[in-house]
């Protein structure tokens, strides 16, 4: 009975892992892939599995030296100070409008195309926008109850797409196609694929569900980066394999359905594509706009006493300005998965819990378990950080 139900916890574990991660991403993935390669990219895809998987073992370490019940920003403010814990929060912030305008602006893509094929006419992108805007805010609205019922039919439709579009795609796959190689092409795939392994926020909340069982929540995380390296590496290689061997016909797409939509003929490889950008786009949507909704409801609750007043106040707050954003501003979906997985997230996730580790060892004497490597890996992690943050940099003021 204890094994059971203790393979039946690992295993949610690791499935809200990997649900984590695997999402929008996806969708962005194959236009920086596409340009460095099938192989450039799969190492890429491989470095950022690994430093994903440490930096989220790094975290348990930090949680579990406290008793109580902690999140990552109090996890900050404990050893780093309050300073910290202000930087944390303020790049949570920057996380999610950052992800929120990405998900806008390829949201509205992909319903302008939808509304385009219905009336035969032209939508633009600003429709689109519009109505993803709504759909999300008033799912957002409706509650956890329909969130999670939604989301399930919504992750059905992930997988069942993805399988379908794996086994069409095997099918008219050539070996040819992957053999283009750009190694430089490969530091823009690396910003995208941190986001695409986005789960760290959750390592305290697994911690927690596994009952702080070591070997469990191990398990689980590894797991949980393992399941979305094989997914991310069957789509990179099957969308890859089907282009064209003519890579500049690609440059100017933004997503992976104007990837394939005037390169590829096969109707059914297109229309599946389609089907899977739009539900892998709402599963990662939903769940980033219910996130920034409660958190933004946080620092607003002590000036509302009405919940109803409240929670309008907070889609207010989180909407319009994404909205506005991204109609001001179109064509931002790639270069806003870049600057919140190249910037905020190694930041966030890579150099705020090497500085914890570091600092805390020295002063937490109870630990409870310790990442391999001693003080070469927050090191490693450090360094790996700088590199990514360096390389975007000098990208941005190129």
């Amino acid at each position: 009975m204890n094994v059971s139900v203790s393979f039946k916890s690992v295993f949610g574990a690791t499935m809200l892992i990997a649900g984590c991660c695997i999402g929008a991403g996806m969708i962005g993935l194959p236009v920086r892939s596409a340009l460095a390669g099938f192989m450039p990219s799969t190492v890429a895809m491989v470095l950022c599995c690994a430093f994903t998987t440490i930096t989220g073992l790094l975290i348990l370490e930090a949680t579990l030296w406290f008793d109580k019940k902690v999140n990552f920003a109090t996890i900050a403010e404990s050893i780093l100070g309050k300073k910290a814990k202000l930087i944390t929060l303020f790049l949570f912030l920057a996380l999610f409008y950052s992800l929120s305008v990405a998900y806008l602006d390829g949201g509205g893509i992909i319903f302008a195309d939808i509304f385009s094929a219905i009336t035969g006419y032209a939508v633009p992108r600003s429709v689109g926008i519009a109505f993803c805007t709504v759909l999300v805010a008033g799912i957002t609205y409706a509650g956890t109850h329909m969130v999670n019922r939604l989301n399930q039919l919504l992750m059905l439709g992930l997988v069942v797409t993805y399988i379908l579009l794996m086994m069409v795609g095997v099918m008219h796959a050539s070996v040819l196609h992957v053999s283009h190689s750009n190694v430089l092409s490969t530091l823009n795939v690396i910003p995208i694929m941190l986001i695409c392994f986005g789960y760290q926020n959750l390592v305290p909340t697994v911690t927690y569900y596994l009952n702080k069982n070591v070997k469990h929540i191990r398990l689980a995380i590894i797991m949980g980066n393992l399941i979305p390296l094989f997914v991310y590496m069957l789509w990179n290689y099957v969308i890859l394999s089907i282009l064209p061997a003519d890579i500049s016909l690609v440059k100017n797409a933004e997503i992976v359905t104007q990837l394939l939509e005037n390169t590829v003929p096969l109707i059914s490889i297109v229309l599946l594509v389609k089907s899977f950008s739009l539900f892998a786009l709402l599963t990662s949507f939903i769940p980033n706009s219910i996130s920034l909704v409660d958190f933004v409801k946080d620092g607003v609750r002590h000036s509302f006493n009405n919940v109803i007043e409240n929670d309008v106040v907070c889609l207010c707050v989180v909407f319009i300005p994404s909205f506005l954003f991204t109609i001001s501003y179109p064509h931002l979906f790639l270069n806003m998965l870049e600057f919140a997985g190249g910037f905020i997230d190694v930041l966030l996730f890579g150099v705020l819990p090497a500085m914890i580790i570091l600092m805390g060892r020295k002063t937490m004497t109870t630990a409870k378990y310790q990442v391999s490597g001693g003080m070469v890996t927050p090191i490693f992690v450090l360094i790996f950080s700088s590199i990514v943050l360096l390389l975007k940099l000098r990208v941005f003021y190129a």
